[in-house]
């Protein structure tokens, strides 16, 4: 696995975590086609992705890891199919320790902010939650400099988690709560970890005024005739 993942993205492992000169206006050279393949990947069973995931999180480390987040095709492929994918909470745990000390960088980029928000939803225990709330908030004023590190502060809780835990506790409560009443709205369910997949929520078709008419008008026949066959066996019988 770990030598198929740089032939598949055609991304070379760094020797270093050097991101000094790491750029976010430079652009990621990686194997379209070998991303797409990657991502539906990640989205097999258990049995056929675990090796896989595992192998991609521990190849790359931290700097490429910020560049495929900060780059909008690698994010698309690769990052969203970790974090919203079926592995997520796998997904979600290996990658925090990796990104830790560059939450701010990326909460405060226009691909990289997208990432932080997938993973602080994707981690499984609020105690993970916490521990990113916790990291962000040391970097406040990088966060309010701009439209993307507000939308973090905001979706992560972060202000809240300095006012004390149980007002960060309150805060996230109330967003999950928020979250599990679209899903339930949009009649979505997720996919299990285990592979399998959740039971779609079948919504009923809405009904036209001509089709409700028709139906009234076959009842009122169907009825008609049903009385019709009653009356003709009591006149027999």
């Amino acid at each position: 696995v770990e030598d198929c993942i740089p032939l598949l993205l055609g991304l070379t492992p760094s020797k270093t975590d050097d991101l000094q000169e790491y750029s976010s206006a430079d652009r990621l050279t990686i194997d379209a086609a070998g991303a797409r393949a990657l991502y539906h990947i990640f989205h097999f069973t258990q049995r056929l992705r675990s090796e896989w995931v595992n192998g991609f999180v521990k190849l790359y480390c931290q700097s490429d890891l910020v560049k495929i987040a900060n780059d909008g095709l690698a994010s698309r492929c690769i990052m969203d199919a970790l974090l919203e994918g079926p592995a997520k909470s796998t997904s979600s745990r290996l990658l925090l320790p990796k990104l830790s000390g560059r939450l701010s960088f990326l909460a405060a980029e226009r691909v990289g902010h997208h990432v932080v928000l997938k993973l602080f939803k994707a981690l499984p225990s609020i105690e993970d939650q916490a521990t990113m709330s916790a990291e962000l908030s040391q970097s406040l004023n990088r966060l309010g400099s701009n439209a993307m590190g507000r939308t973090v502060m905001t979706s992560c809780v972060v202000k809240e988690y300095l006012e004390g835990e149980a007002t960060w506790k309150e805060a996230l409560s109330k967003m999950k709560e928020k979250d599990n009443w679209l899903k339930e709205i949009m009649g979505e369910d997720e996919e299990a970890e285990d592979g399998g997949k959740g039971k779609k929520r079948k919504r009923k078709k809405v009904k036209s005024k001509d089709e409700m008419k028709h139906e009234d008008i076959q009842s009122k026949k169907k009825t008609k005739k049903k009385m019709e066959v009653e009356q003709c066996h009591n006149f027999l019988t």
